[in-house]
């Protein structure tokens, strides 16, 4: 683990240690011990407690292939800041049509105007442009988010930190511009420095939980009201062998989709994140055309032509998704969606 790597996970650590205390005892606190700590186990803590699409970046960015500082770390990093940023504009997108079926949130005329042009086809601009406009909405409306710690954390500090990243992805990102070798190492330096900022206004997303809804089974017995078994994936893991659970409600939650949880003891209350996040891991491969869908957590990337898009948090290579057995129901949430930000 490099020195570099050290310092943002102390930070980070740190951070989250403050909104789930139970991790300090993975701290030592004797100053003599401090050559003996071991980040490689607080780096693993830290890929655990992010939800699994910013988890997994992180596990690429400490691993040893990452420890030089040179194009391949660089574009991790951007790879990391820009999932990080994706994941929570899908989060605050989920709550706003939420909120906005239920009467509790009006959607800004400047953004209803531009939502959909600007959410076919997705980008870094984009996802700073949506955290920004809900995030000053919110705080306008006075509506509190399902996680309230964004009320304190997002602030005119953070949107100016996001905001730093647009231009640098379209120009370094995207290869526009040639760096030295020089000029590389010293921005593997500070691009650490401000992706730990971010990481650090983020840490509280280790109080919360991401899982998919495999499936829903009716428990019901003579005299007794109705149960509901859930069986869920835990999206929250250092590698993508995810530990199945099963949590008995006499409520149901959403079925075949990714829900962000307040806690892994109940649904009293939840964020869909589907039709913007998927998992693809229950799907059973009963046919010829689904030989290519791969198992995996899938993000929404562009709409075109009535067809939804998504990009992988494991796989690589392009997918066609198209013959999941639930892509017409995800169609028609993301016409949806649409609508609603837009009326």
């Amino acid at each position: 683990m490099s020195q570099i790597n050290e310092n943002l996970i102390k930070k980070v650590f740190d951070e989250m240690t403050k909104h789930r205390p139970a991790m300090q005892k993975h701290l030592v606190t004797d100053e003599e011990e401090e050559d003996i700590m071991d980040y490689r186990v607080l780096g693993d803590l830290i890929i655990k407690n992010y939800p699994w699409p910013v988890g997994v970046e992180l596990r690429r960015l400490f691993s040893g292939s990452m420890r030089q500082l040179d194009r391949m770390r660089l574009d991790q990093i951007f790879k990391t800041i820009e999932r990080s940023i994706q994941f929570i504009s899908f989060v605050m997108i989920s709550q706003a049509w939420r909120d906005i079926e239920n009467g509790q949130f009006k959607v800004p005329d400047g953004m209803k105007n531009d939502f959909e042009s600007r959410f076919s086809v997705l980008s870094m601009g984009t996802y700073t442009w949506l955290i920004r406009m809900l995030g000053t909405a919110y705080e306008e409306q006075k509506i509190e988010w399902f996680m309230p710690e964004m009320n304190t954390n997002f602030d005119k500090k953070f949107y100016a930190a996001l905001d730093f990243w647009v231009p640098e992805r379209n120009e370094i990102g995207h290869y526009q511009i040639n760096l030295t070798h020089e000029e590389i190492e010293k921005r593997c330096v500070e691009y650490e420095e401000k992706l730990s900022f971010i990481l650090e206004r983020l840490a509280f997303l280790a109080k919360y939980r991401l899982v998919s809804v495999n499936e829903i089974k009716v428990k019901k017995h003579k005299k007794q009201d109705a149960r509901f078994k859930h069986t869920i994936g835990l999206l929250n893991s250092s590698d993508s062998d995810f530990k199945a659970n099963e949590i008995v409600e006499s409520k149901y939650a959403d079925s075949h989709c990714v829900l962000f949880l307040r806690s892994l003891k109940s649904f009293d209350d939840f964020l869909n994140l589907s039709p913007l996040i998927i998992d693809t891991h229950s799907e059973t491969i009963d046919a010829k055309e689904k030989f290519d869908i791969k198992k995996d957590v899938f993000l929404y990337t562009k709409f075109r032509g009535d067809q939804i898009m998504y990009v992988g948090t494991e796989v690589t290579e392009k997918c066609d998704l198209r013959s999941l057995s639930n892509y017409s129901v995800l169609v028609n949430e993301f016409k949806e969606l649409i609508s609603v930000m837009t009326k």
